[in-house]
């Protein structure tokens, strides 16, 4: 059903539906997450599910989509408030990791749907991403701020870095993401920073 066509009702429906299948990604992992317990949660059908999504592909593919667009609501305007690559960079590490601290169930469900479906909705993603922070490093590198340097592997560098922090967050739910946050900015401050 195209988003045009769709009532208010039936917007209402699908976000309670991509939430619960959020919980059940979140809390009970990608296999036990059935259709009949996000229906359960829901406290509707598992036909009402395919009404509004066709199936579980076409409904990860919402979760994605909505976990992406709660990320990229909070960190992109951030982003590109800055006057600095470096401020940018920075800025990147610091609502990434707050994006994880406050939308620590949503995560949780990402982490879930990327490791059973490695080739799924997000590896499409992935790709933007890497991209978004090339943008960055280019800015820098055009500016002065950052040095020589393939933009690629150390966008793959950096990518890698936020990626690493689910799963020991995962490990030590108290984990402090501020301070890992400000030392991952510092790192890469050093790593890509032009010297005199």
């Amino acid at each position: 059903m195209a988003s045009g066509e769709r009532t208010f009702t039936e917007d209402a429906r699908r976000a309670q539906i991509i939430d619960c299948t959020i919980r059940a990604l979140a809390t009970l992992g990608y296999r036990q997450a059935s259709m009949a317990k996000i229906a359960q949660l829901a406290r509707i059908t598992p036909g009402l599910i395919s009404y509004h999504f066709g199936g579980k592909d076409e409904l990860i593919d919402a979760v994605v989509a909505h976990v992406v667009k709660l990320a990229t609501d909070l960190m992109v305007p951030r982003i590109l408030a800055q006057t600095t690559a470096s401020d940018a960079l920075r800025v990147y590490f610091e609502t990434n990791l707050e994006f994880m601290r406050i939308h620590r169930e949503p995560l949780l469900a990402l982490v879930e749907i990327i490791t059973h479906d490695r080739d799924g909705p997000y590896a499409k993603q992935q790709d933007t991403a890497l991209t978004d922070i090339e943008k960055v490093l280019a800015w820098g590198q055009h500016t002065g701020e950052f040095r020589d340097f393939p933009l690629r592997p150390m966008a793959i560098a950096i990518r890698g870095a936020v990626d690493a922090v689910p799963g020991h967050l995962l490990k030590d739910p108290e984990l402090d993401l501020r301070t890992l946050a400000a030392e991952l900015a510092t790192t890469f401050s050093l790593a890509t920073r032009s010297t005199p």
